[in-house]
Order: structure tokens, then sequence, then C-alpha cells
């Protein structure tokens, strides 16, 4: 996703994602039967340049053919385009009942142009751009896009080009700014958009100010019998006005592109998550709010008096523990659902009723974990490897010390030292299982502690021996053919197989939607950690409504790399998810994944 799709409501631009369309991607024909249409068309093809912005999908769509015809004549063209090549586009003869629309044309689009502003310079209307360029209802406009401009249907009257206001001043109505007004408050109050209202009202370039007076546009033109009833305008067809609606509050827009496209990711997997809950029938929609900074909350309270924040249903975001402190209040006040998605230490749930925190305190995951390793390990001979001059397990050991205790059992203690080798043999116990427990998640440990842990295998091959680790072994690539050499375990919220069905249909869904992107490497996947926030709360509002809390034990997701299973922490605190995943490293080279919490 470009950095400019993400806009800020406070500033008076808006990004809606209005969800209550469907959205229809290019069905492909198989292989076999592409290949008798081409042959059919006498092998015919034509040569297209690709122009920027253009994808497989939107030059499929001009020339009325699928995508899987343009793959089939252009093989290299499945791992994505470049500016200026060269492509066979077949001549595929119609069906019957379906004529080829000779007189669409592509469009790209340039800088601070809108979706209002093409459709009245092509002629259009904004619904007939929308459902010309299914995407627009998932993804916002941005420069260098292309799109699919439809033909005028020979039945459409010239007039209906949108006239010049000077000569059509009585279709406008004159609005008043109020105190705390939005441009995208106003747009919604008359069921316009604000790209309308600033192309029209050229002052609002500048900036909305309490007390201008602008006009409102009327999209369809009203005749004297065309009065509404009770004096309800019409319902916009680019949004629901009784849909859920959904805002993801997060700093899109700050000084480090980095972080900001982490961000970006997030949302982009969000949106993935969104279209799977269309298709099963969910209407929402979905407001983003730019907070601007990972730390800050002065952007953040600012957009707290909009009328938009205040109308949610559910609230998606915040990064620092400031921020979030701020939407808890917030939340709590106003009696809107509330999701923290990201790590933190604050435990909200404690009091606050409306919150959902995704990602476990180290305090609750510490807890939950040794509580599960000390039922998994009952009886084993336990050995911690200390390193000196790093304690950051502390709360890790204690804590499983503290169930260790509860059994009757009780663990040792090695020293990653020169003296580690003698020290661990000596530690060893030949008729039981000993499970070697590293006091420390830094790879200076493990690079230390596995050779000699070969060594001691070499010894004693029939030693009953198993290593147990943490979540951040995940991101030490460099040691993962010793994790299978020695039956190792890790704890982790995250986990994400590359060799699992859905992972790889999600990252082809990925990369099919933002132009061939790949995830950034990053732990966890961003992309990832919003598809799995958003499945799960779009389908507690699906199946149970606004009021879905009662119902979060029989909420079950098929989540990507967050295991989710929220309780309610006391009566009067709020929901955390207890979920974490126990990763069994095999000597035979695969990987169990076991999830626990539920």
């Amino acid at each position: 996703m470009n950095f400019k799709y993400v806009k800020s409501i406070l500033a008076g631009c808006y990004l809606v994602l209005a969800t209550t369309l469907s959205l229809s991607a290019a069905e492909g024909a198989s292989v076999s039967a592409l290949k008798t249409e081409i042959l059919q068309g006498n092998g015919k093809y034509t040569i297209h340049t690709v122009a920027k912005g253009e994808t497989a999908y939107s030059i499929a769509r001009l020339y009325n053919i699928s995508v899987s015809d343009i793959y089939a004549l252009n093989p290299k063209a499945e791992k994505g385009l470049k500016l200026d090549e060269q492509i066979k586009i077949p001549v595929i003869n119609p069906p019957v009942n379906q004529a080829v629309n000779s007189n669409g044309r592509s469009y790209v689009v340039k800088s601070k142009e809108t979706l209002y502003s093409i459709a009245k310079q092509v002629g259009l209307k904004v619904d007939d751009l929308v459902n010309a360029n299914p995407e627009l209802k998932l993804k916002p406009l941005h420069e260098g896009q292309s799109l699919l401009i439809p033909s005028l249907p020979a039945t459409r009257p010239s007039n209906n080009v949108a006239q010049p206001v000077a000569q059509a001043k009585s279709r406008f109505i004159e609005h008043q700014v109020a105190p705390k007004e939005t441009l995208y408050g106003i747009a919604r109050q008359y069921n316009t958009t604000p790209e309308a209202l600033t192309d029209f009202n050229p002052v609002l370039k500048n900036g909305l100010k309490q007390g201008m007076t602008i006009l409102i546009p009327s999209l369809q033109p009203q005749s004297s019998n065309s009065s509404y009833q009770n004096g309800q305008t019409p319902v916009s067809t680019l949004r629901d006005i009784d849909a859920i609606k959904v805002g993801v509050v997060l700093p899109f827009i700050n000084k480090s592109q980095g972080k900001s496209a982490r961000f970006i990711e997030y949302y982009e997997g969000f949106l993935l998550a969104l279209e799977e809950m269309k298709v099963k029938g969910l209407s929402a929609n979905v407001y983003v709010f730019d907070m601007g900074s990972e730390t800050g909350t002065t952007k953040l309270k600012s957009l707290l008096e909009t009328s938009e924040m205040k109308d949610l249903d559910l609230i998606i975001g915040g990064f620092s523990s400031d921020q979030i402190d701020v939407l808890s209040n917030f939340a709590k006040k106003q009696g809107i659902k509330y999701a923290i998605p990201f790590p933190t230490k604050t435990n909200e749930t404690q009091k606050n009723t409306e919150v959902f925190q995704l990602n476990a305190p180290h305090e609750v995951l510490y807890n939950n974990t040794t509580r599960t390793l000390a039922n998994l390990f009952g009886n084993a001979n336990v050995i911690y490897i200390t390193e000196s001059g790093n304690n950051d397990k502390k709360e890790f050991v204690t804590a499983l010390n503290a169930q260790l205790s509860q059994k009757g059992m009780r663990a040792t203690s090695v020293a990653a030292n020169q003296h580690l080798s003698a020290n661990l043999a000596l530690a060893l116990d030949a008729n039981r299982r000993n499970v070697i427990v590293a006091a420390s998640g830094s790879a200076q440990l493990l690079q230390t502690l596995l050779p000699v842990l070969s060594s001691l295998r070499e010894k004693q091959p029939n030693l009953n021996m198993s290593l147990f680790g943490h979540t951040e072994w995940q991101t030490y690539p460099q040691f993962f053919t010793d994790l299978y050499k020695n039956d190792t375990y890790i704890y982790t919220p995250f986990y994400m197989s590359d060799d699992d069905y859905k992972t790889k249909q999600f990252i082809s869904n990925y990369k099919k939607w933002y132009n061939n992107k790949s995830l950034i490497n990053t732990y966890p996947k961003y992309g990832a950690l919003g598809y799995d926030t958003g499945i799960y709360f779009l389908t507690g509002l699906f199946k149970h409504g606004k009021n879905f809390e009662s119902s979060v034990n029989s909420i079950s997701v098929p989540a990507l790399q967050t295991p989710i299973s929220f309780n309610k922490v006391n009566a009067a605190g709020g929901y955390m998810n207890n979920g974490f995943y126990i990763v069994h490293y095999k000597s035979n080279g695969s990987v169990d994944k076991i999830e626990y919490g539920k």
C-alpha cells in the first residue's frame, strides 16, 4: 500500500472503506479451456504495453478477458508486470450474450485526483467507476493507479454529465459550519463525499473553519415530485449506515517510513480478513484514523473529539502505553469495545470491561506457559542454564520455580562458562528425562550451549534430553538445524508456519492484492497479525452482534499466527487473550504447533 493511501480525519482528509458492496475478482478459465478459446480465436493476439500503475487484473478488465488468459500467453506475468513491458493479449470471440466493451479505456490516476473529480472529468457517476473497478471498494484511490473507464451506455443522455456550478446552483444546499464539525462529518450528514465538497468549494483546500458557508452538491437531480418522505435523504451506495462501524487507530504517517510500513501492512492484512467476512455476508464500515506518532497522544486526543470516533462499535489500535491508556478511557466512557492488538506492558483489562487485550503481558504469558511446562514435563530433571550478566528471563524462571514447587519438583542451575560441559554432565540424570531450560533468550547463550549439548549426545547417545527455550528463538535461523537435533520446545504467542496451507493462501492473496508485495521481514508478521485481529473480531460482530463479549468462548477462528482465547479477568474488568503455542522442533525434522489456553 502506498503511504499516500492513509490520511488523517483531523486534517480534514479521510479514508473510509465502505464494505457493504460485494467484491468480485476476475475468475480465470482453466488452462485447457483457455487453450481451446485461443484456438477458436485462430490464435490471434494483440500487443499491450504496460503503463504505470497497471496490473494483470486491470489489463484483463480493459480487454474483457480473464487474468488466466494473460498468464497463459505470458507465463512470466504471474511474477508481476514491469513498466513498458510488452505482453500478448489473446483475441477471444466473446460469448453471444457478452459484447466486448471496445470503448473502455485505461486511466492513470494523477496526484490529488479524487474519484469524484475523475468521474466528473470523464462524464460518469462515482458509482460507475466503483462498479467498473471493484477493488476501489476495499482499497483507496492512489496516484499511479490504473482505472478502467467504462464506455457510456448508448441510452445514457449526454446531459447527465456534471454541469458547472454556475449553471446548476439550484442543485446545491447551503450549509454553515458549526463548532467541532469535520469535513467528513458534514459529507456523511448529506450522504455525499469529502471530495465532492472540496471540488465544489475550493476554499476547503485551506481548511474547514467555523462559520463558513459551503455548498452541498445534490448528486441526483430532483424533480418537483421527488421529495423524500419524512425529510430523509437517500442512502449512499458506498456506505451502509446500519452496518457495524470499526475504527483502526494507528500511527500510519510518522517520521519513520520504515515503522509506518509495519502499520500499513497490519492494515492490509486486516483488509484481507474484512474481504473474507464480506463474502460471508458481513456489513461493516471501516474508518482509519492516523495518530501520527508511535508514542504521543496530542493528535489522538483531538481525534477523539470527532463524531466518527464517538459513533464506533469497535476500536482497534494504539501502540504506546500512553496511547492505549487514552483510548481505553475513551472506550470506557463511550461504551465502545476496544481491542489492543500489540504487546504492551499495561494491563487495561483489570479496570475496563470494554477492553480486549490480544497480547498478554509477560506476567500473564509466563504464568500460563510455566504451568503448561510443569504439566508437560512432570517428574523430569529440570536444569537451568544461566548466562552471566543477562537476567532477561528472571520473571519466567521465578514463575517456573513456583509451578515446580507445587508439584514437589526442584530445578538445578548450571552457569554457561568454561566449565559448562563438565558441570552439565554431572547434573544430568541417566534414569529420567532431562529438560534443559535456557534462563536467557539471547543468541549468545544458544551459541555457547548447543555445541556442548551436541558433544554430550555423542558421548551418551541413549540420554533422554530435551531443550526448552523462548519466543525469540524463532528469530535465530542460524540455529534451526540444532533446534531439531536437540528436541527443542519453545513457548510463543506468535507462530506462523510457511508450510501451512492457510499461510500459503494468505501470502498468495496478499501479493495479489498489493501488487506482488512481500510481507516485511519482522517478528511477528504485521500483516498476519492484522488478519488475525480482523478475522476474530469481525467474526464475533458478525455472529453475535455488537455485544459479542458474552459469546467469546464460542468464537473460534482459523488464525494464521496468533492463537486467540479470551477470558474475562474479573467481574469489573475486560478480556485477556490467554492463547499461546508450544512449538516442538522434533528430531525427525518436523514441527508440531500445539495451541494452549482454551
